[in-house]
């Protein structure tokens, strides 16, 4: 009889790259996932995070976080920098990510990135876009 149990989300991660990677290699298309982070600091403190993994042919950015104390130092940008940086040097289509309308929609849009759907919340603020850019032809 199937159960079904609560799981930590840590406790079953490694459980579902070892599924997901044995169902592509057997389907011929051999799963190319590789996870990054990336830290900021200022002073030795730390500011800013962005962590990301590769999925084939594209990077997903999966948080982008920087403390309040460090908005308007560019902290988010040079973050973003750096995480194009890597999608080029490893030769991939581009950068995707999702964000909430609240969060900054309007900050990814002014860095190339364009909204390919959206999914709406229960008010507007907590819509989900998910955008992406292009980095083929640069």
């Amino acid at each position: 009889m199937i159960e079904i149990r609560e799981q930590d989300y840590e406790n079953v991660e490694s459980f579902k790259n070892d599924v997901i990677v044995e169902f592509a290699n057997v389907r011929g298309q051999p799963f190319g996932y590789e996870q990054f982070a990336f830290d900021a600091s200022n002073d030795g403190e730390r500011v800013g995070i962005v962590m990301c993994e590769m999925i084939y042919d594209w990077l997903y950015v999966n948080y982008l976080a920087v403390k309040d104390t460090a908005r308007g130092l560019g902290v988010g940008s040079q973050l973003m920098d750096r995480v194009e940086t890597l999608a080029e040097e490893l030769s991939l289509k581009g950068v995707a990510l999702d964000t909430f309308r609240y969060q900054a929609p309007d900050y990814y849009a002014a860095r190339g990135y364009v909204e390919n759907m959206v999914i709406p919340g229960k008010v507007r603020e907590r819509d989900r876009i998910y955008m992406q850019k292009s980095l083929e032809g640069q």
